[in-house]
């Protein structure tokens, strides 16, 4: 009986429905069969290297620029440092086609200068290097100022290494275009300096701070190594943009040799004609001489005088002429739908020189507290040491930091602004910045060994820097007290005219000169004491000759160093310095002290 009643529930079941169960699937019946299928789709692609593109300009693979712009945007770091590399090969080889599509291109490099990859950016750098330097300015001039405003954003960015190498862009539109980014973008580029310079001063505190706790000798050497490599390295490379970016703002492009002198005429008329006058003796035949005769043709057409307004291009100053104002490439960049149509609005945002000028004590008061910091940071790893002094990132930044001041107080003491401050404001930024340099100076004299001549170099135009600044200290404070006594309408006293610490630093330029008696750190018969060297030490010993009671030594120095110098390029250069003294004794509105004494007369 069990067996018959397991045969007829074994039978039943086929017919009778089973339950579904919640999580369980169902059961799959014995006889199933599974119909899916899955297909594969192969796909092939075109591609370039099999394509017929013999009317066109391509790359070595077969890839025009097009199709190189569009790689440009790919996600792939990999692709787009490629992509640089064919648009170098294809801009390198066909200057016209690059010329011809520079809207495209600046398009698709722009947001390359933010990328996350160091070495896109870098790529990219090394592109504008080898091909942008080389396009005339006048078809580059549209696309500076979008190109700058990208770089301005970079150097903004939240991310260290990008704010590093937009620095480096920046180099470069100095480079190429030094009058647009000074005149358009001068107080926007300024503001980025000085947050560059301030986050890092505060990356470095937090830096400091962090170490603590757990000090050990290995991490207090580790931090030692990295406040050397890293630190001065990341500060010298804004620092040498600094110097580049005032350099161009605040000096006179094409600046004579002998500048110097202007700044002892009181009137625009007589500096006008004393460059005149210097340029007649300098070239005394250049000028042509032209017989007019009424029966033969004459081969010489005066020029209109709106020439050069009307016709840039066919002058020599076409590479300064601007397009802005034709509206051609508005599409390039953002617009201002602020700005009006009155005709002073163009020019609304643009700075010359003299405006650059006026805000000089706001910028020596925010970047001078910030040099000296860097000064004082860098210098003791430098000069303090028992080893022989090498080119290292701590040298070149204390380099840098001497030649920004110069330039800074050169522009102050040169555009008259520094007349009108108080002597307290001069003492407190300028005399005190000077007391710390003059710690080291002359500086190398006290390092022994073989330096090498490239480290020599350095410190002897760092030796001529700290000159100059001393005697702009000087000249400053002469021309503070002039101002003081043409407001009072009283003769004031002359007395105390240079600090004491300032002998050390006339006895040095003696040296130089050859002077009886003084040290021999730049003597003038090294052969490393060069006519470029005398150049850029003669802005000091024209303020001293105005300056110091021994101006009369100093003079008999110099023209004891024309007479013993042995170089033809150098006793040039310093007869023709002599030659200035003479003549602008005898120029009207002459307001310095100096006089040439009658027996060296």
């Amino acid at each position: 009986m069990p067996n018959a009643r397991k045969k007829k529930q074994a039978k039943n079941e086929d017919f009778q429905k089973k339950k579904l169960k919640v999580g369980k699937k169902k059961a799959v019946a014995d006889n199933f069969t599974d119909t899916s299928f899955r297909s594969k789709g192969i796909f092939l692609p075109n591609q370039s290297i099999n394509e017929d593109k013999s009317h066109e300009i391509t790359t070595s693979r077969n890839l025009t620029l097009s199709d190189l712009l569009v790689k440009l945007r790919h996600p792939s770091a990999n692709v787009k440092k490629e992509a640089l590399l064919g648009l170098t090969d294809i801009c390198t080889n066909n200057p016209t086609l690059m010329v011809s599509s520079l809207g495209q291109i600046v398009n698709g490099l722009l947001k390359l200068f933010i990328d996350d990859d160091r070495e896109v950016r870098k790529s990219t750098l090394n592109y504008l290097q080898e091909t942008f330097v080389d396009i005339e300015k006048v078809e580059l001039q549209p696309f500076m100022p979008i190109l700058i405003m990208y770089t301005c954003s970079a150097m903004t960015h939240i991310f260290e290494d990008v704010r590093t190498d937009a620095v480096k862009f920046l180099n470069l539109w100095i480079q190429i275009a030094p009058e647009t980014v000074v005149s358009k973008f001068w107080n926007r580029i300024t503001g980025n300096y000085m947050s560059l310079l301030s986050v890092d001063a505060n990356n470095q505190q937090i830096g400091s701070v962090s170490m603590g706790k757990n000090i050990t000798t290995a991490s207090i050497k580790a931090a030692a190594t990295k406040s050397h490599l890293h630190i001065h390295k990341n500060k010298l490379g804004f620092f040498s943009s600094l110097s580049r970016f005032f350099e161009a703002g605040l000096s006179e492009n094409d600046q004579d040799k002998f500048w110097f002198f202007l700044n002892y005429l009181d009137s625009k008329h007589a500096r006008e004609s004393f460059k005149r006058k210097m340029e007649k003796y300098n070239s005394p035949n250049t000028e042509e001489v032209i017989v007019w005769d009424m029966n033969t043709k004459n081969a010489f057409t005066p020029l209109h005088p709106l020439i050069y307004s009307t016709a840039p291009n066919l002058s020599e100053g076409y590479k300064l002429a601007t397009f802005s104002h034709l509206h051609l490439f508005e599409s390039s960049g953002p617009k201002n739908n602020t700005t009006t149509n009155t005709p002073g609005a163009l020019e609304a945002n643009e700075l010359c020189k003299d405006d650059r000028l006026d805000s000089i004590e706001k910028m020596i008061e925010a970047f001078q507290p910030m040099l000296v910091a860097s000064w004082l940071e860098a210098a003791p790893s430098v000069f303090i040491s028992t080893n022989t002094i090498a080119m290292t990132p701590a040298l070149e930044l204390v380099y840098e930091i001497l030649k920004i001041s110069v330039i800074m107080w050169r522009a102050a003491v040169s555009s008259q602004k520094v007349s009108t401050l108080s002597a307290s404001w001069l003492d407190r930024h300028l005399q005190t910045t000077l007391r710390h340099f003059h710690v080291y100076f002359p500086f190398g004299a006290d390092a022994l060994g073989n330096r090498g001549s490239k480290v020599d170099d350095v410190l002897m135009q760092m030796n001529i820097l700290f000159c100059e600044l001393t005697s702009l200290y000087l000249l400053a404070r002469t021309m503070q007290k002039n101002n003081l006594r043409l407001e009072s309408r009283k003769t004031m006293p002359e007395s105390n005219m240079a600090p004491e610490w300032t002998q050390n630093v006339v006895g040095h330029v003696l040296g130089v000169l050859g002077c009886d008696g003084q040290d021999e750190v730049m003597s003038s018969t090294s052969s490393s004491f060069r006519a470029e060297h005398l150049v850029s030490l003669l802005p000091a010993i024209w303020g001293f000759l105005n300056c110091i009671e021994e101006s009369e030594v100093l003079f008999e120095a110099v023209m004891g160093f024309q007479r013993k110098c042995q170089t033809a390029s150098t006793k040039k250069i310093a007869s023709d310095f002599i030659v200035h003294i003479e003549t602008i004794q005898v120029t009207p509105h002459y307001n310095g002290r100096f006089t040439i004494p009658r027996q060296s007369a």
